[in-house]
């Protein structure tokens, strides 16, 4: 059971991404009885280092992660789940493929696993 307070909204978020990432069948795992502060820290790096990679991808071969993980930091996560969010919702994100799916099998297993 989550002990995180999230809106509907927070939880779309969560789910665009997460289906952005997966599928539509992945995401409907997430939802606000499931989603826990592990699950939002691992979404706010997946996205964070995505699109810092996607960023970079071009000009650097294997760009360094820049986001080191810091534990009590979920009104973060959430703040950068929010704002990163609203590309995925709307369909409109733009991402590197090569970061899309190296991203996303890195963060896959620990994702469902945090899960509530």
């Amino acid at each position: 059971m989550s002990n995180v307070n999230l809106t509907d909204e927070d939880v779309a978020a969560v789910q665009a991404i997460v289906t952005a990432f997966y599928s539509k069948r992945i995401a409907g795992r997430f939802h606000a009885g499931s989603i826990t502060p592990e699950t939002l820290d691992l979404i706010a790096q997946l996205i964070t280092e995505t699109d810092e990679c996607s960023r970079w991808i071009d000009a650097v071969p294997n760009p360094k992660d820049l986001l080191a993980p810091a534990n009590g930091i979920r009104k973060w996560a959430i703040r950068v789940i929010r704002a990163a969010g609203e590309p995925f919702v709307r369909g409109s994100v733009k991402i590197s493929l090569t970061c899309k799916l190296t991203r996303g099998l890195q963060f896959r297993s620990p994702l469902e696993a945090s899960l509530g």
